[in-house]
C-alpha cells in the first residue's frame, strides 16, 4: 500500500501487545507438516533438525518439542544478560548460533538436565484456538522481532516512544519519556487505550492524569463504542490492554497478557474478546488495521537470528549500546487489507508501527522520530508495507467458540517476585497516593492492596 492509499483507505489502526512469547513457541508449529505444513512461514519445520538442538549443563541435547497449553512451574528469564546467553554468539563463525537457551534456563532456575524444558516447548493449535483462527485467517509476519535484546520495559518503551531510558526492566516506577500519545496528541489525532485490567502506563507517573480521563475506558466499552460512537469523536488510534498477570490487582479476575508463568487460555478468550469488539462494527473494519504482537521472546525458543540494527541510547541512558534486535516475536496482521493465510517476510520490529503512525497522520516527509527513521534506514520496514489496497473488502470472519475456562478468584494480594512485579506494586501504591479519591473512584479494585498490607 503506498502512502497515499494509507491515508485515504485506512481511518482506524489498532494496537495488541501482548507479553513475553517467541514466534517458534506460538506460530512456529504452522511448518509442521502434521499442522498443514506451511511452506511459506519461516516455523519449525522439523523438530529433529540439530540445528535445533540446545544443550543442558549436564551435555544432554535438547530439541523443540509440541507442547499443549498449560501453566508453567516458574517464569523464564529474558533479561538483557540471559538473552544473550540464549542468542549464543559464535565468533568464528560470524554468527548466533541459537542454542542457549535451555543453558539460560537451567542457570536461571538453578536446575540440571530439566526434562522437557519449558523454554523448547512448541505449543499445537488446540492450545491456540483464537491466535491459529488469525493465522489462517489473516497475516502472519514471520520475521517481526522485539527491537531489543533485553525484557519488557525496554521493549515496549521502544514500541510506545521509540525509544528506552532503561536495558532492564526496574522495579520502580518508569522513567517519564515522550510517548505515541504525546505525538498523537500533538498531532490532533484521536486516540484513545481500552484496558482489560490496570493499564502498563500505571508505571509512569506522567500518564496518571490520563489514566484518570476518559482517554483510558474498559475493554468492555469498547464494542459499544465501536458500533455506536460518532465518527467526530471515535478514535483514530486504538491501543487494547490485556489484563497484566504481574499486576497484584487484576480487574478481570485473572491475567490475559500470555506472560508465563500463566496459560495461554485467558489470553486466547482476551483476544477473541477485543477482535470481537473492534470488528463489531463493519463499516469501521473496512477502514481498519490491527497489529496483534507481542513486547518480547520472554525467554522461549526462536531458530531465526535477531538482526544486526545498532541502538545506540538517548541521552540520559547510562547502558551501552546495542548491536542488534530482539528475537522474534508472533505477530499477526488483522485487516481488510491483508490476504487468509498470507505471510509477510519483510523485517519489521515495533518500531514498524510507529513509521505507519507518521505516515498516516504526520505531514507528508514527516517521520515521527530521529530514531525510527534511523531504523527504517537500517532496514527495519513500515507496517504499511504489509498492506494490500487491492483486495476485495470481506466482511470480519467469525472466530472459533472457545470453551468456557474455570473461574479463577480474583488476586487481591500478591508478593512481588519478579521486578516487572514490583513495578506494579510500587506503582499502585504512588498513583493511589498522589490521586486518592479520584484513582479509587476509576479504579475501586486498588484498594485490595492497601488492605491487604
Amino acid at each position: 500500500m503506498n502512502l497515499d492509499e494509507l491515508r485515504s483507505k485506512v481511518e482506524t489502526i489498532a494496537f495488541i501487545m501482548m507479553e513475553n512469547r517467541s514466534f517458534d513457541h506460538v506460530l512456529g508449529h504452522l511448518s509442521l507438516p502434521s499442522y498443514g505444513g506451511r511452506a511459506n512461514v519461516e516455523g519449525v519445520r522439523d523438530l529433529t533438525n540439530p540445528a535445533f538442538q540446545n544443550s543442558s549443563q549436564n551435555g544432554t541435547l535438547i530439541g523443540p518439542f509440541e507442547m499443549g497449553d498449560k501453566a508453567f512451574p516458574n517464569d523464564l528469564p529474558h533479561e538483557r544478560p540471559f538473552v544473550t546467553t540464549q542468542l549464543a554468539y559464535a565468533p568464528a563463525l560470524g554468527r548466533f548460533t541459537m542454542n542457549g537457551f535451555v543453558t539460560a534456563y537451567e542457570t536461571f532456575t538453578g536446575t540440571s538436565g530439566v526434562l522437557s524444558p519449558p523454554p523448547m516447548g512448541i505449543l499445537t493449535p488446540d492450545a491456540l484456538p483464537t491466535t491459529s483462527f488469525f493465522a489462517r485467517e489473516f497475516m502472519v509476519a514471520d520475521h517481526w522481532f522485539a527491537p531489543l535484546p533485553a525484557s519488557t520495559q525496554p521493549n515496549r518503551l521502544m514500541a510506545f516512544a521509540g525509544d528506552t531510558l532503561l536495558d532492564m526492566t526496574r522495579n520502580g516506577l518508569m522513567p517519564d519519556q515522550t510517548l505515541v500519545f504525546d505525538w498523537l496528541t500533538s498531532h490532533g489525532v484521536r486516540w484513545r487505550v481500552y484496558t482489560a485490567g490496570l493499564s502498563f502506563f500505571t508505571l509512569m507517573p506522567k500518564m496518571w492524569p490520563w489514566l484518570l480521563s476518559d482517554k483510558f475506558r474498559p475493554l468492555a466499552s469498547l464494542s459499544f463504542d465501536a458500533q455506536h460512537e460518532a465518527d467526530s469523536t471515535f478514535p483514530q488510534v486504538i491501543f487494547v490492554e490485556p489484563d497484566y498477570n504481574d499486576s497484584p490487582i487484576h480487574l478481570s479476575g485473572h491475567g490475559s497478557d500470555n506472560h508465563p508463568p500463566l496459560p495461554m487460555g485467558f489470553g486466547e478468550q482476551f483476544l477473541k474478546q477485543a477482535y470481537e469488539a473492534l470488528t463489531s462494527n463493519v463499516v469501521r473494519w473496512s477502514k481498519m488495521v490491527i497489529l496483534l504482537t507481542y513486547d518480547e521472546h520472554g525467554g522461549f525458543f526462536d531458530h531465526v537470528p535477531p538482526q544486526k540494527v545498532r541502538y545506540v541510547p538517548p541521552t540520559g541512558a547510562t547502558f551501552a549500546a546495542f548491536e542488534n534486535t530482539g528475537i522474534r516475536v508472533p505477530t499477526v496482521v488483522i485487516s481488510p487489507f491483508v490476504d487468509r493465510y498470507s505471510v509477510s517476510s519483510d523485517i519489521c520490529d515495533h518500531t514498524s508501527f510507529l513509521q505507519m503512525i507518521a505516515e498516516r497522520f504526520g505531514e507528508p516527509g514527516e517521520t515521527y522520530s530521529a530514531t525510527v527513521a534511523a531504523r527504517a534506514s537500517s532496514g527495519i520496514n513500515s507496517l504499511t508495507k504489509l498492506l494490500d489496497s487491492n483486495l476485495t473488502t470481506r466482511p470480519p470472519p467469525d472466530p472459533p467458540d472457545m470453551m468456557t475456562l474455570p473461574p479463577t478468584q480474583l488476586v487481591t494480594t500478591k508478593t512481588p517476585v519478579t521486578s516487572l512485579e514490583a513495578s506494579f506494586a510500587n506503582a499502585i501504591d504512588a498513583f493511589r497516593q498522589a490521586h486518592g479519591a479520584e484513582a479509587l473512584a476509576k479504579f475501586p479494585e486498588i484498594a485490595h492492596l492497601e488492605a491487604t498490607r
